[in-house]
């Protein structure tokens, strides 16, 4: 975990350090606005439609000659509306693909399903909440997305497609393309790794740069795109302290466990004492310093203070042959 964490801080060092990563960064938001400027049924409809494995300049130029006929300042294209428009056209509108069409009506319809459940809250907002959601990150953590409700029913969607209709609707992830693992395996990251490690991968050095997951996507893409290995090397010292070669053998326990391969297994060696420990010890010898120990503190101790006083005067030893002759009622029994 130390060197998974290490090679992240590094990472992070290389890309923000990037002779023209401002300008790097001013693209990828561009382009980031081109993929979630739309509205909510055109971000279902743009989804549908890259199953075809078009490029996506077609799949867009699609979607806009379709808003373009079809949209109306009086009868906006709502996810309603634009799913009785789909049931009424051909497949025209769909690259001549069927399968397309019924893939659209069924996302259409699920979505429409989800926004019906909240009153008054925009068509683009709820996608965004679904996005964003904690079941549906969940689901996509676990790697079972195809269980996830809304996916899940309508079915034929991977992985690619799903995370793109969550970048589209406004999530905070991105879609682990080739592109952006072969910008990850050039920062120094494990190669040959899952879309799944990919995704986790890129999303960690998002927070660590501090920017947008989507826009650290477009930025990994188009650096993958180019084939570039040109990163600065962090000088020693430059990221985040990492910890030394000999603490990285000694084993770290975990919750509930034992610590092993520290100093308190080697026999004879005592831990020093930390300062405060040590102050606090002279204090409670003081007596001045009234930390002396009390009755109450050590009910054994014998020189605690009141002790004396409390135990009163040696009691003298009973003569011989008292015991129970003394003891109430007992008198007289031995007359009898």
């Amino acid at each position: 975990m130390v060197e998974v964490a290490d090679r992240a801080v590094e990472a992070a060092w290389k890309v923000r350090n990037l002779e023209d990563f401002d300008r790097r960064l001013a693209r990828a938001a561009r382009r980031l606005d081109e993929v979630t400027g739309g509205l909510a049924a055109m971000v279902v409809y743009e989804t549908a439609l890259m199953k075809s494995g078009r490029p996506p300049e077609e799949v867009r130029k699609m979607v806009r000659s379709f808003r373009d006929a079809f949209e109306d300042e009086e009868e906006p294209l709502t996810i309603a509306h634009t799913s009785g428009i789909m049931n009424v056209e051909g497949n025209d509108w769909f690259f001549g693909d069927g399968a397309l069409r019924v893939l659209t009506g069924k996302l259409l319809g699920q979505f429409q399903h989800r926004v019906a459940q909240y009153n008054y809250v925009d068509e683009r907002e709820v996608l965004r909440r679904w996005a964003d959601g904690y079941d549906t990150r969940l689901f996509v953590r676990r790697r079972i997305f195809e269980t996830e409700p809304v996916i899940g029913v309508v079915g034929g969607l991977d992985l690619y497609l799903l995370q793109h209709l969550r970048v589209a609707a406004g999530g905070n992830t991105l879609v682990p393309g080739p592109d952006v693992a072969g910008a990850l395996e050039a920062l120094g990251y494990r190669a040959g790794a899952d879309p799944y490690e990919t995704l986790a991968a890129a999303e960690d050095l998002a927070l660590r740069l501090d920017l947008p997951a989507p826009v650290v996507g477009e930025m990994l893409a188009e650096l993958g795109r180019e084939g570039f290995r040109d990163y600065p090397e962090p000088p020693r010292g430059e990221t985040q302290e990492t910890p030394s070669e000999s603490s990285r053998g000694e084993e770290i326990a975990s919750e509930g466990g034992a610590v092993s391969g520290g100093a308190a297994d080697e026999p004879g060696e005592q831990k020093p004492v930390p300062p405060e420990r040590a102050e606090r010890a002279e204090v409670r010898g003081d007596p001045a310093s009234g930390e002396e120990p009390s009755r109450v503190q050590d009910p054994q101790a014998k020189d605690a203070p009141g002790v004396a006083e409390e135990e009163g005067p040696a009691r003298k030893a009973s003569p011989p042959g008292s015991g129970r002759q003394d003891e109430p009622g007992t008198s007289g029994r031995e007359d009898a």
